[in-house]
C-alpha cells in the first residue's frame, strides 16, 4: 500500500495528528528562514565595511592610531589595528560557533536525563526548539563575555579622549602638550580624537588634517620618519574631503577601488540571498497555513 493510500485510510483524528505535526515542522522552518532573513538583513548594512577591512581600510575612522614615539602616553592597552581586529572578531566567530553548536547538545543531552525533559523530548520538533534555545542562549552568553571583555580597554580611550567644546580639555591633549612629540604627531593624534568625537568635531579635525597634509607637501621625507599609518591618513581624507590628497594616500585609491568592486558584488549576492529565504519564508508561511486551515475545516466539520 502506498503512502498516499496509507494516509487516506486512516482514522480523522490520526489524520488530524500527523496534519497538526506537519504544521507544526513548517512552522520551525519558517522560524529559521525568518531568523536567516534577519542576519541577512543585518548584512546588507555592514558587508562594504566589512569587506573595506579585508583590504585594511575602513569608511570612517573606527580606532585611535598613534605614532612609536607616543605610544608611551598609553596609560592602558593600545586596540588593535584593523586586519587584526578582523581576525579577532573570525577567532570569536568560531569560538562562539563551536561552543554553542555543540555545548546545544551537550545541554540537550544532559536534560534528557531528568525525567521532566525525557517526557517532553520525544517528539522531535520540541528537540530541535530546545536545541535551537539552548545554542541561542550559549551564543548570546559568549557574545556578553566578548563585549564585556573588549568594554574596559574601549571605556578607557573614551574616557583618555572625550571633551566637551574644546579638544584642548581633554586628557590625551594635555599629555601631548607634555610630551616631547612634534606638532605634526601631535596633529596626527589629535585629528583622530576629533573625528572620533561623538558627534564628530568636523571643524578641529580638518584644521589637524590639513596641517598634516602641509607637513607633507612641504617636506616628505621627515613626514615619512614619523611612520604614520598610510591607511588611517587616507580614511581621514576621505571622511573629511571624500578623497585622497597627498602622495602618501593616492596609492591607496586602487585597493579602494577593488574593495568597492567587491563590496558591490558582495551587495548583489546578499540582496539574492534575501529574496530567496523571504521567498522560502513566504511559501513556508503559507503551507503551515494551508495545512492549519484543513485542520480546523476537518474538526469543524467533526463537530457539526
Amino acid at each position: 500500500m502506498s503512502p498516499i493510500d496509507e494516509f487516506s485510510v486512516q482514522p480523522i483524528d490520526q489524520r488530524l495528528v500527523v496534519l497538526k505535526k506537519r504544521q507544526r515542522h513548517l512552522m520551525i522552518w519558517f522560524f529559521l528562514s525568518s531568523a536567516l532573513v534577519l542576519m541577512t538583513i543585518t548584512a546588507l548594512f555592514f558587508q562594504k565595511e566589512f569587506v573595506y577591512r579585508f583590504f585594511d581600510l575602513s569608511m570612517h575612522v573606527k580606532t585611535l592610531d598613534l605614532p612609536y614615539h607616543v605610544q608611551d602616553l598609553i596609560p592602558f592597552k593600545q586596540p588593535v589595528d584593523y586586519f587584526f581586529n578582523l581576525l579577532s572578531w573570525f577567532g570569536w566567530l568560531f569560538i562562539k560557533i563551536f561552543v554553542a553548536f555543540i555545548g546545544a547538545f551537550l545541554l540537550l543531552r544532559w536534560a534528557k536525563k531528568l525525567n521532566f525533559f525525557r517526557q517532553r523530548f520525544q517528539a522531535w520538533t520540541l528537540r530541535v526548539v530546545a536545541w535551537i534555545i539552548a545554542f541561542t542562549l550559549l551564543w548570546s552568553g559568549m557574545s556578553y563575555i566578548q563585549y564585556d571583555w573588549q568594554d574596559e580597554t574601549e571605556k578607557a580611550y573614551q574616557q583618555w579622549m572625550s571633551y566637551k567644546n574644546n579638544i584642548i580639555e581633554s586628557q590625551i591633549a594635555q599629555d601631548l602638550n607634555q610630551s616631547n612629540a612634534s606638532a605634526t604627531e601631535k596633529a596626527y593624534v589629535l585629528a583622530q580624537v576629533a573625528l572620533l568625537h561623538d558627534p564628530i568635531d568636523r571643524k578641529t579635525a580638518n584644521i589637524y588634517v590639513n596641517q598634516l597634509i602641509n607637513a607633507e607637501r612641504n617636506n616628505p621625507t621627515e613626514f615619512q620618519k614619523y611612520d604614520f599609518k598610510p591607511e588611517q591618513l587616507w580614511v581621514m581624507q576621505q571622511q573629511l574631503y571624500g578623497k585622497s590628497i597627498t602622495l602618501m594616500t593616492q596609492p591607496l585609491d586602487l585597493r579602494a577601488q577593488q574593495a568597492e568592486r567587491i563590496a558591490q558584488i558582495v551587495n548583489v549576492v546578499v540582496w539574492g540571498l534575501l529574496f530567496v529565504t523571504i521567498a522560502i519564508s513566504m511559501v513556508l508561511y503559507f503551507l503551515a497555513s494551508h495545512l492549519k486551515s484543513r485542520r480546523n475545516r476537518i474538526a469543524h466539520q467533526l463537530d457539526a
